[in-house]
C-alpha cells in the first residue's frame, strides 16, 4: 500500500486520477501497485491504467526523466526523435514524452502522424539523432502499451545500455520533479515530410532483381491487412512503386482503431485474423494475403495454394523462404553471414552451409540481430538476413530492426520469380522439403494471470534448474553461456536435430515453449512434434499454476 498511499497524496497526481484511485478496490490497488514496471532492453510494456505496474503518463514520464539524464550525460545537445501508433493514448504519450524531454533541454523530432516502428529506427540515423522512442505495444491487446527506446545506431538498446537507463529511472523518487515545456519550445519539432520519402526508398532496396518486377508485377494480385495498425499507407505506396495495381485491402480492418475491433489480438501469427482477409482473397482470386501487425515492423502471409485455398506460412518457413531466394540470386560476398535467434528452425542451417555461408545464433529479438550485424560487419563480415520465428525479418539494408515493409517488397519479388517459371508459392516451398527435409517449428504460450507471475515462473525456472521436475532429453542450460547469448532459458534436446526450448517471455506474463522437429516425412514430423507437445504441455499443466 506503500505505492498507492504516496500516489493519493502526491501533489504531481491529478485530481481526476485521485478520484479514480479512492474508488480502486483491494484487489485493483493491489494489481496495480504490486511492483513497477521494470526498464530493459524492450523498454516498458504493460496494462494502461492508474499505478505503479500501469502504463500511464505519470510511469511514462518516470522513465523519459530518467532517459533524459542518461542522453544527457552521454551526449552533448542531445536529440531524440519519437514515434507512435494506432493504439488508445499512444499520441499523448508521445506528446508528453518530447515536451519533457524538452524540458530537460533536448531537441525531438515528432512524427505529425501514426508512424510505423520500422520508420522510427530508419528515422534516427536519418535526421542524425541520439537516440529514438516508439510508443506501442505491437501486437498486444488494446488494453496494453509501451515505450522502446533506440540507440543512436538505429537500433533497440542492448546491455548495458538499458541497465545504465534503469538506474537514471530508478533514481527518481518524487514524481513532482516531473516537468514539460511549453509546446512553442523551440526544441520541439515536426518531423518533415523528406524522412518518409527516404524510408520508401531504402525498403525498395531489398530487390534483387527489377526486371522480374518490371514484367511480372503486373500479374501478381495481392490482399493485404493492416491489423487496425499503421501500415496502410506506407504499404499501398510500396504496391505504387512496385507497379502492383491488382490488389485489394480488408476494409473493415484497414482503419486506425486502438480498439482493434475484428481483432482483438492483433498478431499476424494467429490464424483467425486472416478469415476476413481470405474473404476478400477469394474475390480478387489473389496469389498472396499479407498482414502486418499493428506497428508494422512484422509481416505475415498466406498463399493461395493448389486446392485454391489459403495456406498459412508460419514465421520460421517464411525466414526459409527470404533465406532461399538471397541464397540462390543475390550476389555472395566472403565470409557471409545469416543471424537466427535459438528458437529459430535449424533448417536454414542446411542451407546457409550449400553456399558457404556463416550462421550466427543470437537470443531471440531483433535488437540482437542488429547487435551482431553491427558488430561482426565491423569485423570485416558480410550481414546477408537475419530472422527470428515470430515474424520478425532484417535484411540488410539501413533498417537495423525487423521491418514488415522490406519483407512485403522481397516476398512480391520472390512471387514474381514463381510466375515467370510459371509455379505458385506452394511448389516453391515444396523444393525447399524436397531438398532439405520437413521441419515443423511451433510454440506454446503459457499465460499466468497472477501479480506474482515472475515469482511463479522464476521458481518454475529454477527447479528445471535444479532437476526437481523431471524432462525427457539432454538438458542444456542458456545460463551456462558466457557472453552474449546468456540467458534465462533451457534446451533439451530429443536426438541430433529434434530439440525444444523452454523460456519465460521478456515483456509478458507468460512462458514458452519453442519446438523444432525434422524429418524427411511429413506425417513423422507431425507426430513427433503432437508426443512432444503433449508431454510439454503435461508438464505445464501439472507444475504451473495457470487460469
Amino acid at each position: 500500500m506503500d505505492r498507492y498511499n504516496e500516489w493519493i497524496n502526491s501533489n504531481f497526481i491529478d485530481i481526476e486520477d485521485k478520484e479514480i484511485l479512492k474508488n480502486m478496490s483491494k484487489e485493483e490497488i493491489e494489481d496495480a501497485f504490486y511492483g513497477e514496471l521494470s526498464f530493459g532492453t524492450a523498454g516498458i510494456r504493460g496494462i494502461m491504467g492508474l499505478g505503479t505496474n500501469r502504463i500511464n503518463k505519470y510511469t511514462i514520464g518516470k522513465v523519459t526523466a530518467g532517459l533524459a539524464n542518461y542522453l544527457n550525460k552521454k551526449f552533448e545537445n542531445p536529440s531524440v526523435v519519437i514515434a507512435y501508433d494506432t493504439r488508445n493514448n499512444s499520441r499523448s504519450f508521445a506528446k508528453d514524452t518530447a515536451l519533457i524531454l524538452n524540458y530537460y533541454g533536448i531537441k525531438t523530432y515528432i512524427f505529425k502522424e501514426v508512424t510505423s516502428t520500422p520508420e522510427l529506427a530508419f528515422s534516427i540515423k536519418y535526421l542524425n539523432c541520439c537516440s529514438g522512442i516508439v510508443i506501442t505495444s505491437s501486437h498486444n491487446a488494446k488494453i496494453y502499451n509501451g515505450y522502446k527506446v533506440y540507440n543512436q545506431l538505429g537500433s533497440q538498446i542492448v546491455a548495458p545500455e538499458d541497465e545504465l537507463i534503469s538506474k537514471e529511472i530508478n533514481d527518481i523518487t518524487d514524481l513532482n520533479c516531473l516537468k514539460k515545456a511549453p509546446l512553442n519550445s523551440k526544441l520541439f519539432n515536426i518531423v518533415q515530410d523528406d524522412v518518409h520519402e527516404a524510408f520508401i526508398k531504402e525498403n525498395k532496396k531489398v530487390i534483387i532483381n527489377h526486371n522480374l518486377l518490371d514484367e511480372y508485377s503486373n500479374k501478381v494480385k495481392i490482399t493485404y491487412s493492416s491489423l487496425h495498425g499503421v501500415g496502410l499507407k506506407p504499404a499501398t505506396e510500396l504496391f505504387g512503386e512496385l507497379n502492383i495495381n491488382n490488389y485489394n485491402i480488408v476494409k473493415e480492418q484497414c482503419t486506425y482503431d486502438g480498439n482493434f475491433t475484428t481483432a482483438p489480438e492483433p498478431n499476424p501469427e494467429y490464424i483467425n485474423n486472416f478469415d476476413l482477409a481470405i474473404k476478400y482473397a477469394k474475390e480478387n482470386n489473389s496469389d498472396l494475403i499479407l498482414m502486418t501487425d499493428p506497428d508494422a515492423d512484422r509481416l505475415g502471409v498466406m498463399y493461395k495454394n493448389n486446392n485454391n485455398e489459403y495456406s498459412y506460412i508460419n514465421g520460421n518457413m517464411l525466414g526459409i523462404i527470404f533465406a532461399k531466394y538471397l541464397l540462390s540470386f543475390k550476389k555472395i560476398k566472403d565470409n557471409s553471414f545469416i543471424v537466427r535467434s535459438i528458437v529459430t528452425s535449424n533448417l536454414i542451417d542446411k542451407l546457409a552451409k550449400d553456399k558457404n555461408v556463416m550462421i550466427k545464433e543470437v537470443l531471440t529479438g531483433c535488437k540482437n540481430i542488429a547487435y551482431i550485424k553491427q558488430k561482426l560487419n565491423k569485423q570485416g563480415y558480410n550481414y546477408l538476413f537475419g530472422y527470428e520465428e515470430s515474424l520478425g525479418y532484417m535484411f540488410d539494408i539501413n533498417i537495423d530492426d525487423k521491418n514488415g515493409f522490406s519483407s512485403l517488397v522481397a516476398i512480391i519479388e520472390i512471387l514474381c520469380y514463381c510466375k515467370s517459371k510459371n509455379i505458385n508459392m506452394e511448389e516453391y516451398i515444396d523444393e525447399i522439403y524436397s531438398k532439405y527435409g520437413y521441419n515443423i517449428n511451433e510454440s506454446l504460450n503459457y499465460v499466468i494471470s497472477k501479480p506474482n507471475y515472475k515469482e511463479i515462473i522464476n521458481n518454475f525456472m529454477n527447479n528445471l534448474r535444479e532437476d526437481k521436475v523431471e524432462i525427457k532429453g539432454i538438458k542444456y542450460d542458456y545460463l551456462q553461456e558466457v557472453g552474449e547469448n546468456r540467458t534465462n532459458a533451457i534446451k533439451y534436446t530429443i536426438d541430433d536435430e529434434n530439440y525444444f526450448i523452454i523460456r519465460p517471455s521478456g515483456t509478458e506474463p507468460k512462458i514458452k515453449a519453442y519446438f523444432n522437429i525434422n524429418s524427411n516425412d511429413f506425417n513423422e514430423c507431425k507426430n513427433i512434434l503432437e508426443n512432444i507437445k503433449k508431454y510439454v504441455y503435461d508438464l505445464f499443466d501439472t507444475n504451473l499454476d495457470i487460469k
